[in-house]
């Protein structure tokens, strides 16, 4: 998925369901960061990107939630 498809459809998704996906990008994060301790992950550049997609969708939520406070 190209950044800007994943901001997009964060930006139209509500506050609960970008806290959803968060939520299971830190999940699919530990199980990465867990198969690089055990030697048996191939391709270590997954976890920064997806260590960025979470920053990406953080960001989002930040702004969906200073918002709706406003």
């Amino acid at each position: 998925m190209k950044k800007t498809d994943l901001i997009n459809q964060a930006r139209s998704s509500t506050i609960k369901e970008i806290s959803g996906k968060i939520a299971n990008e830190r999940k699919q994060l530990l199980i990465l960061q867990q198969e690089k301790i055990l030697g048996k992950l191939k391709n270590v550049s997954t976890i920064g990107q997806l260590k960025r997609q979470i920053a990406r969708l953080s960001t989002v939520l930040d702004e969906k939630v200073s918002q709706s406070v406003d």
